[in-house]
This record gives structure tokens, C-alpha cells and sequence, in this order.
């Protein structure tokens, strides 16, 4: 089968495909850090004893512990947690072991089975654009090992390790928690650069190769290519934030749009909110019966009833009816310029150039894309991501087909 494969795969092609793989199966095989300090659970995350579960503060739920088990298990909507002392600047060797029973995810595929480290800063606010996911799991599964570093920070004052199940029904259960300081080791950066040169020295090649900037529509295929690279080699942080501003300007579109059509919500809407007088007051806390009082004595509206006097009259709050996370801007975001990608290599050049290869070409760089990641810090190869960007791919050419036959002369 390889060698049919070879004999029907250009050199450039070959070339490519044989060194990405071989760089993915370095990065299953090789970690990057390694444990300087002792486990900071100070060996509650093991849950052999049951004395240890009373430094794990539960939040929510039930949480289930036996001797003859030496793991807990949950129940829905169920969480514990252990107060880390932190230090900014650290780095944190993060592991975990879940396992699952029949256990239905919510809304996102992480609202399931779930280990995380957080952090809070002095005001107790945590930033969930930060690392802060271990790992996890649902459906029906046997222990699975989870393990990351997470770095701490600048600006938290307390961390936590946090056991959840954030999923509509099932048990899940938690076992070998551990959270240690760590470090890169001293060989990672080399790795990282040698890697790094050598994805970037590929990409260069078979550009020059192909003469794409020669070609019609091949700037343009070019240009996208470089905006997919950047949005992947993106720092985890920055890349949340430019998500999150995409969500702040989603939900303000869709507010202009629900102001100016407003359907539903129109039925939803009450009077404006009444002047507050003191005889409104007296009247909402039930004082307008008693006896007026005497001149110079005027009784003064008590802070608390202009309160429930304001909360009684004002409108409801009424909320957009979509919603969106940065996590969604992000994903889609990506879907949009692998389509774009998928659509200008299809309409430029579909007709000049073997089908097969040019599918294979553009699956084999949304694979790059991915095995890029495993060289940038805090980023990750995501299977789930390479499902989205090839769906991605598949759309744009089905968009240009469908143009290109729309075009044709009758």
C-alpha cells in the first residue's frame, strides 16, 4: 500500500507527509518537563485515607469515598476542590486520572468529567482565558491519564485544583491527583527551534517549488495560508483575546439587530421605570395607611425602601437571545479561513491540477497546522480542530464548485 501510495505522491508531497509524521510521533514520545518539588496535595490526591479528603473543600453535590475503592466518584452537578499556594511566575506539572460511566456532556464537550488548576487574583476574579484546563472525559470510559503544565499567572494571589462533573447525567470518578512545580527542560528549546526551522524550511520549499506566486489565484491562496500560521502560533492568551473582542462585537451586532427588529422581545417590554416619590416609597412598603405625621416630624424614606421601590419598578432585563463564547469566535474564526482556503485552492485551481492532489495537498497542511502547535507553548495537537479545519476545507470547495459552475457559459 506504500508504495502504491509513492508511486502516485509526487517527491514534494513525499517529502512533507514522511517528516510531519515523524515530528508528531516525537512529541507523543517526548515531555518537555519534568518535576522539581514535591507533590503540592501533599499526597491527598491519591485519596487512600479518608482524613485526606478534609483538606478538599466540596462546593457542590456529593462526592462519594470508600476504603475498599481508594478513588471518589460524583454525581451530576457535584465539585471539590484544593486551595494551591502559588507563586507567580511558576510553572505546574498538572496530572490526573478520570474515569467515566454513561456520562452525558452538557452544552461543550468539556462540560463533562473535568480536572482544572485556576487561579484568582486579589478582587477573587479568575481569568478562564488563561490555561487552566488538566483534562477531561465522557461517555463510557476505563482510567484515563491526563497530564499538562500550566504556568502561574502574574497576577494570582491564590490557585485551586478543581474535581467536577459538569455533565448532564453519569458518574464520574477521580483518582492520582497530583500538582508539582516543574520546569522545561533544558533540551526543549532546542527541540522547539529545530522543529520550528525545519516545519518553516518544508513550507518554503514547496512554495518555491510550486511557483504559486506565478499562478492565478496563487497570492491569494498564499495570503490565507500565512493568516491560518499566524492565528496557530498565536500565544494561547493573545488568541482569547482577540476571541474575546470578536465576542464583544458579535453580541453588539446582535443587540443593534434585536433593537432594530425586535419580535419577541417587544411583547417583553414594560413601561419606563416611574419617578421615585416618597409616597411611592411609603406605598411599596406598605407605610401609606399609617397616620401622616406631624409637621416637623416628616418621616424620611428609609434606604432600604427606595431600594425595593427600584427593584419593583424597573424593566426586566431583557437578554440577547444568542450568545456566543470566545471559544466559539475562535473555532469559527478557524473555520472561516480554512474554507476560505478550501475555496480559492478549488475555483483557481480545480481545473489545472489532479484532483486527488490537490485534496491530499490541502489535508496535508491542515495537518501541518496542527502538528505546528506541538512547538508553541501552551498549544496543543487537537484532532477535534483538524475534523473542524478539514470541514472546514470541504465547504469553501463545495462554495467554489458551485460558482464555478454557476459561471460556466450556457
Amino acid at each position: 500500500m506504500i508504495s502504491d501510495l509513492r508511486k502516485i505522491l509526487p517527491l514534494r508531497l513525499q517529502i512533507p507527509t514522511l517528516f510531519l509524521f515523524v515530528m508528531w510521533l516525537f512529541f507523543q514520545a517526548y515531555q518537555p518537563w519534568q518535576s522539581i518539588d514535591q507533590d503540592l496535595l501533599l499526597g491527598t490526591g491519591s485519596f487512600n485515607d479518608v482524613t485526606g479528603l478534609s483538606d478538599w473543600q466540596r462546593e457542590q453535590g456529593r462526592v462519594h469515598w470508600s476504603d475498599d475503592t481508594g478513588f471518589i466518584a460524583m454525581k451530576s452537578a457535584s465539585r471539590l476542590r484544593y486551595k494551591l499556594p502559588v507563586f507567580a511566575g511558576d510553572l505546574l506539572l498538572c496530572s490526573g486520572r478520570i474515569r467515566t460511566e454513561d456520562l452525558q456532556p452538557g452544552a461543550q464537550k468539556w462540560d463533562a468529567a473535568r480536572i482544572l488548576v485556576y487561579f484568582e487574583d486579589q478582587h477573587g476574579r479568575i481569568n478562564w482565558s488563561h490555561p487552566h484546563n488538566v483534562g477531561y472525559e465522557s461517555g463510557t470510559s476505563d482510567w484515563q491519564l491526563f497530564t499538562t503544565v500550566i504556568d502561574v499567572p502574574s497576577e494570582a494571589l491564590r490557585g485551586w485544583v478543581e474535581l467536577a462533573h459538569y455533565g448532564r447525567s453519569g458518574i464520574a470518578s477521580f483518582d492520582d491527583i497530583s500538582v508539582s512545580p516543574a520546569v522545561w527542560k533544558k533540551t526543549y528549546t532546542h527541540w522547539q527551534m529545530f522543529f520550528g526551522m525545519l516545519w518553516a524550511a518544508m513550507m518554503m520549499w514547496l512554495i518555491l517549488n510550486s511557483f504559486l506566486w506565478q499562478k492565478p489565484w496563487g497570492k491569494a491562496l498564499m495570503a490565507t495560508g500565512l493568516l491560518i500560521i499566524v492565528g496557530v502560533t498565536l500565544p494561547p492568551a493573545t488568541m482569547f483575546q482577540v476571541a474575546s473582542s470578536g465576542v464583544k462585537f458579535s453580541q453588539t451586532v446582535i443587540d443593534t439587530a434585536e433593537e432594530v427588529f425586535p419580535g419577541k422581545q417587544q411583547l417583553s417590554q414594560v413601561s419606563p421605570e416611574p419617578e421615585l416619590t416618597e409616597e411611592l416609597a411609603k406605598e411599596l412598603t406598605g407605610e401609606s395607611s399609617k397616620p401622616a405625621p406631624s409637621n416637623g416630624q416628616k418621616k424620611l424614606v428609609s434606604v432600604k425602601a427606595q431600594q425595593t421601590a427600584i427593584k419593583n419598578t424597573m424593566p426586566p432585563k431583557v437578554e440577547s437571545s444568542t450568545a456566543f463564547s470566545a471559544k466559539d469566535v475562535q473555532k469559527m474564526g478557524h473555520m472561516v479561513l480554512f474554507a476560505l482556503l478550501g475555496g480559492i485552492a478549488y475555483y483557481g485551481f480545480f481545473m489545472v491540477t489532479k484532483h486527488y492532489l490537490l485534496v491530499y495537498s490541502l489535508a496535508l497542511f491542515a495537518f501541518s497546522t496542527e502538528v505546528l502547535q506541538l512547538v508553541i507553548d501552551g498549544r496543543l495537537f487537537g484532532f477535534f480542530d483538524l475534523v473542524l479545519d478539514l470541514v472546514g476545507i470541504a465547504i469553501g470547495a463545495v462554495a467554489a464548485l458551485v460558482i464555478s459552475h454557476i459561471r460556466q457559459p450556457a
